[in-house]
């Protein structure tokens, strides 16, 4: 499939509190979105969508990944270089 798009959203050096609101608010978010799908599956369907519950797990295991690199920096006083990139491609 062909990439449309690939945006660099992230790029840059941060402090583990600047990093840790980075990384934590993305996460949230996205994990509090697939909470919303299965809520909405809930509602509509009468079942959960194991797609949106899938996903917060694995949201929740890279939080938790984040969260000790995190406290490593932390403790050793270094500073996080982080790149995140999206791309973007049509469904067919």
């Amino acid at each position: 499939m062909e990439t449309l798009k690939k945006i660099n959203l992230i790029n840059g050096e941060f402090n583990s509190f600047e990093a840790r609101e980075i990384l934590m608010d993305m996460c949230n978010k996205n994990i509090n979105f697939n909470k919303v799908q299965n809520f909405s599956s809930q509602i509509r369907f009468g079942e959960d969508d194991e797609q949106a519950l899938n996903r917060i797990d694995q949201l929740k295991e890279s939080v938790a990944h984040i969260s000790e690199i995190l406290e490593e920096a932390k403790s050793h006083n270094r500073k996080l270089k982080i790149k995140s990139f999206i791309e973007i491609e049509y469904e067919d």
